[in-house]
């Protein structure tokens, strides 16, 4: 399959975590992207990085015997990849801060 528009960068990226369209379809907003326009690969992943904390759930879904998890270790890993690849810092790592001044 040819990735042709902003669109499908955005469904072939985060399909695998099970992001719907809505999701999609807000961050392209929010990043001022044309779903439908010629794929822009650095303006999309600015555009998941900026974004992809607005989707990740607040908690797995569990309904009469189907359920759906996120595996958040795959999700950190991606993100850290995606972070290091932009030289963003990665918000979703815990910074270690010296505290020992304040003993």
């Amino acid at each position: 399959m040819a990735i042709n528009t902003n669109s499908e960068y955005f469904f072939a990226s985060l399909s695998r975590f099970n992001v719907n369209s809505n999701d999609i379809d807000v961050m392209l907003l929010e990043a001022g992207l044309d779903g439908s326009a010629s794929v822009n690969i650095a303006a999309c992943k600015e555009a998941i990085y900026n974004g992809i904390s607005k989707v990740i759930p607040l908690a797995n879904v569990s309904e009469g015997g189907y359920s759906i998890t996120w595996n958040m270790e795959a999700v950190k890993i991606y993100y850290a990849q995606l972070c290091k690849e932009l030289g963003k810092e990665n918000v979703l790592q815990p910074i270690v801060r010296d505290k020992s001044n304040l003993w």
